[in-house]
């Protein structure tokens, strides 16, 4: 009797490690089984926003068993509301996060519940490099004359705010090429625009996406951009490295997910990510969107963020 007893206790507990087993693996299988929700943590219209929307139609053809990606705008906090939601969101997969380079800065320079670790990457889609411009009336006709100059005396550089990506990449321009720059901050690209329409400033750094209609119009000249190539957006601008300066610096954008987010859902979303990201359609409705086109897989991802956060807390007593 004690043995039948036993076995039965054997037979039971087999049972319920069977049913354990196969729910954990029907659950990663069924994964999605519901639309994935992408916040933005920026205004409908900008540059990060555009791209998500971009993956949103490309992946309504077929990938993620046919579920759709929800583009949800949480904007405020210079990016902070919308990260903090993600960051405090159920790790299942189904909240991603647009990520830029406000991962790293915010939590650095901002009182946040979160820090860049706690998100991991999905996959990069666009590296957006910094670049000088001038007004078109402008004495300096090439990178060299203008560093040159710069290093003589402090040159009037607009930024779109104070912390935001290009006032760090001017930073690190004053540190590694010895130049010296007097800042106006204002709160827009579009306000740095107009200080260089206007004269009111010698220089200005914005991306490639954001600077390259102006340049082709004539309305501004660029000198150069903080890219590993040259750009077929901006033909015949060249980069800094060209001139000897080994300094890359941009606006990367990406999704990334909680951390806490179960291996398998990760794996499953970096791998319907990268078809997306790598389709003709994708890439050829980015060019369209005059915005610069960078795939890298999550581990390359996380290279660039290392990179980054590793410049920015270099330069973090000068941005105090």
């Amino acid at each position: 009797m004690k043995k039948i007893v036993y076995f039965s206790q054997i037979l039971t507990l087999l049972f319920v490690i069977f049913m354990m087993s196969s729910c954990a693996i029907g659950g990663s299988k069924e994964f999605p089984n519901r639309n994935i929700k992408i916040i933005v943590p920026f205004d409908a219209g900008g540059g990060v926003d555009i791209c998500c929307r971009t993956i949103a139609d490309v992946a309504g053809n077929g990938y993620f068993s046919n579920h759709s990606l929800v583009i949800e705008n949480v904007p405020g906090g210079g990016a902070i509301i919308g990260q903090t939601r993600v960051a405090n969101s159920k790790a299942d997969g189904y909240t991603l996060l647009a990520s830029s380079s406000s991962i790293i800065t915010n939590p650095i320079f901002n009182k946040t519940s979160f820090t860049s670790d706690s998100f991991q990457p999905i996959a990069m889609f666009c590296f957006d490099p910094q670049m000088l411009v001038v007004p078109k009336d402008s004495p300096y006709k090439n990178l060299k004359d203008f560093v040159e100059s710069a290093k003589e005396k402090s040159l009037r550089m607009s930024t779109p705010g104070h912390t935001t990506a290009p006032h760090i990449a001017a930073l690190e321009m004053e540190s590694k090429m010895n130049v010296h720059f007097d800042y106006l901050h204002n709160n827009s690209a579009n306000e740095q625009f107009q200080q260089l329409m206007g004269n009111h400033v010698d220089c200005a750094l914005v991306s490639v996406g954001e600077g390259t209609a102006l340049v082709e119009d004539g309305i501004i000249h660029a000198l150069g951009i903080m890219g590993e190539e040259e750009m077929e957006e901006v033909p015949g601008v060249p980069t800094f490295s060209e001139y000897g300066y080994d300094l890359v610096n941009g606006a990367f954008r990406g999704i990334s997910v909680s951390k806490d987010t179960p291996h398998e859902i990760v794996d499953f979303l970096q791998f319907e990510f990268e078809k997306i990201l790598t389709s003709n359609q994708f890439i050829q409705s980015m060019k369209n969107a005059n915005m610069p086109f960078a795939y890298k897989n999550a581990e390359d991802f996380q290279k660039v963020i290392d990179s980054y956060k590793e410049t920015v807390l270099m330069l973090a007593n000068q941005l105090q």
